[in-house]
């Protein structure tokens, strides 16, 4: 019996530290205040653990998912550019996204560094399914399941860091968004164009 208690303590403790591994938090930034971002994204880290397709569980769209969908008010398309400096090196992206606010968010991220050199995500909420050609190389690599989660996890929702006001009443604007990491412009802020599907897949 004894045994039998350490055995099920240690599953118990297991799964609570998986579970805590995997959950994230999207902090949405005061608009009271001068507009400034939580955090100036980091364009130069990019996460070196390796792209794994591990099969997972697809179940269908609850009522709860649908409810969530339908009370969405803001954009339904986004296309704006940042210039960052982050710890002494700049950086230019283009975010393009549609389906904005919703799971099955599209996503693009184009970034040149300062050196020249590119890395594009794409994030395909829709499909599950991405692909990243980073600073190093000139290839597309493709990720599904497992291995999209895990980008979807980290990249989703990077580009709310530039979120001050309401994306309509920015459009056309230009700002800039301070932190100790460093300082980002926004500009060229489109809302609700059309993004052609060509934009989210790989070329």
């Amino acid at each position: 019996k004894v045994l039998l208690l350490l055995l099920t303590a240690g599953l118990v403790a297991g799964v609570a530290l998986v579970s805590g591994n995997y959950y994230t938090k999207t902090i949405e930034p005061d608009v009271s205040e001068p507009p400034k971002a939580e955090r100036v994204p980091d364009e130069g880290e990019i996460e070196d653990q390796p792209l794994q397709d591990k099969p997972e569980p697809e179940g269908e769209e609850t009522d709860k998912d649908k409810e969530e969908v339908s009370l969405y008010n803001g954009p339904r398309t986004l296309d704006f550019k940042t210039d960052v400096t982050s710890e002494g090196e700049s950086y230019t992206t283009r975010f393009r996204i549609r389906n904005v606010g919703t799971e099955k968010a599209d996503i693009r991220i184009d970034t040149v560094r300062g050196d020249g050199a590119e890395m594009t995500i794409i994030l395909r909420g829709s499909a599950n399914e991405g692909w990243i050609k980073d600073y190093s190389s000139n290839s597309w690599t493709h990720f599904t399941g497992f291995a999209f989660t895990q980008w979807w996890k980290r990249r989703s929702d990077q580009y709310l860091a530039y979120k001050v006001e309401d994306w309509e009443e920015m459009e056309g604007k230009e700002f800039t968004v301070e932190n100790e990491e460093g300082s980002g412009r926004v500009y060229d802020i489109v809302v609700n164009s059309n993004i052609p599907d060509s934009v989210f897949t790989e070329g």
